[in-house]
């Protein structure tokens, strides 16, 4: 299963790497948007233009074609074409977006879920009691809405008027000028980070494709990982892992403790032999993953706009966390074009792009929905817990992929800031052998072992 096994490691790895802020526009009164006093009932044109200056959108890529019922010069037409083409928008099965029908509360919160980028094939993970049914179209986006607090009360049919339209865009997006205040403080924070430890666990559930390497594999891998880590900016990243597999309900439970150094001399992993239960370090190919160090120092620079905008934050007030005063956040993202994500950064190297060249066409979409605590004094992370959903392609350069979709779940806490911690790579790692990734049987090994996705 190397596929499966290098596609995990580095959607995981892209997880940890993103979790940035976007900035949404003053929501104060987001009536002003419209050219005229609205009447009684919000349509659906009044609200797309009031959602598009509330979360500030622009338009993805070239612009999309107008429906048949959207004249170009109506004075919603690009609000239309910004919502169309970041996909918010659907549309109706004959190709019109009726502009001036009224709008109801389900329709304007699927496209708030779609704009803050909310899982759309999984439900929120806590339970919410819901009039419609589960079958309803709305169902899922209701579930995430209602459950991180973005809506009170349900009423899918109701007609909004152009007050509750801007209520429910003012407290999903009116609190963007905190948000961006206290993110430049965390940047600034974050740049003079030289150390830390990192704690938590980690919840995944991988729901396969029968096909190809993955014909004998369960209908679903669930993976628990309970992780403590250590990073030093100038010496690497050591993690130890204890790890719970559960395979299905016809394959064994497997509990296995996995060890893994990222350091300037390479990648190196240890792990008990399946058979024989023996512990070997095995070191892992340059060209197969990114560079780590690279990788690590990134984490500590400011992102580009280009990643900023794909996320959204809300500020949720402070609290008293074991003693001390933080600041509560919580943010959402979607990111659906990671070629241009990665491009975007441009820091990290050319084995990154190398792998990321080569997969493309690898995730379909991966989502964040999560909630983070802030010393306020310090304006360093004290706890993350986050939630991505990803979706995978059908195909990877013409092979069938074995992961449809990926759910994890994690929940860290970060001490030990600047502290004077220390990161030994062992001399069984040092002296350990490169192991390949790819398969031996290949008609061209040499191609495959240079390739950085098989």
């Amino acid at each position: 299963m190397k596929t499966l096994r290098r596609v995990t490691i580095l959607t995981i790895l892209l997880l940890f790497t993103l979790c940035s802020a976007a900035f949404a526009a003053n929501a104060a009164d987001l009536t002003n948007v419209l050219p005229e006093e609205p009447g009684s009932e919000l349509t659906r044109s009044e609200f797309g233009a009031m959602l598009v200056e509330a979360a500030n959108l622009q338009p993805a890529g070239q612009s999309a074609q107008l429906p048949a019922d959207v004249k170009a010069d109506a004075w919603y037409a690009n609000s239309i074409q910004t919502l169309l083409s970041r996909d918010v928008l659907k549309g109706f099965a004959d190709g019109t977006v009726k502009p001036e029908q009224p709008i109801t509360q389900a329709e304007a919160v699927a496209l708030v879920a779609r704009t803050l980028g909310l899982p759309q094939k999984v439900s929120a993970r806590e339970k919410v009691q819901l009039s419609i049914p589960n079958q309803h179209w709305a169902y899922i986006n209701y579930s995430w809405m209602i459950s991180e607090g973005l809506l009170t009360g349900e009423d899918a049919k109701k007609v909004l008027t152009p007050q509750e339209g801007a209520d429910l865009l003012t407290k999903v997006f009116g609190t963007a000028d905190q948000c961006r205040e206290i993110n430049d403080k965390i940047e600034t924070a974050n740049q003079n980070i030289t150390s830390l430890r990192m704690s938590g666990e980690m919840d995944m559930r991988m729901n396969m494709r029968q096909v190809g390497e993955a014909q004998d594999m369960p209908a679903t891998v669930s993976t628990t990982v309970n992780m403590d880590a250590k990073l030093v900016m100038d010496k690497g990243l050591h993690m130890v892992m204890e790890t719970t597999m559960s395979p299905g309900s016809n394959l064994p439970q497997q509990s296995f403790t996995m060890e893994q150094y990222m350091t300037p001399e390479g990648m190196f992993m240890s792990m008990p032999d399946p058979e024989t239960k023996q512990v070997t370090w095995t070191k892992i190919p340059d060209s197969v993953f990114p560079n780590m160090m690279d990788l690590m120092k990134q984490q500590t620079n400011p992102l580009p706009e280009e990643i900023k905008n794909l996320f959204y934050y809300r500020y949720l007030g402070e609290e008293n966390l074991e003693g001390k005063d933080v600041i509560k956040l919580a943010y959402y993202g979607e990111i659906t074009d990671l070629s241009k994500m990665i491009a975007s950064l441009g820091q990290l190297g050319g084995q990154l792009q190398q792998t990321l060249d080569q997969a493309q066409g690898l995730l379909q979409s991966i989502t964040y929905v999560g909630t983070m605590y802030v010393d306020k004094e310090t304006y360093l992370p004290l706890s993350t817990k986050n939630f991505s959903v990803i979706t995978f392609a059908e195909q990877l350069q013409g092979q069938a992929m074995p992961i449809d979709s990926m759910q994890v779940a994690y929940d860290f806490t970060y001490s030990d800031y600047n502290a004077p911690l220390e990161i030994v790579l062992p001399q069984e790692a040092l002296d350990a052998e490169e192991v390949s990734l790819t398969g031996p049987d290949s008609a061209d090994s040499k191609t495959e072992q240079t390739a950085a996705v098989e």
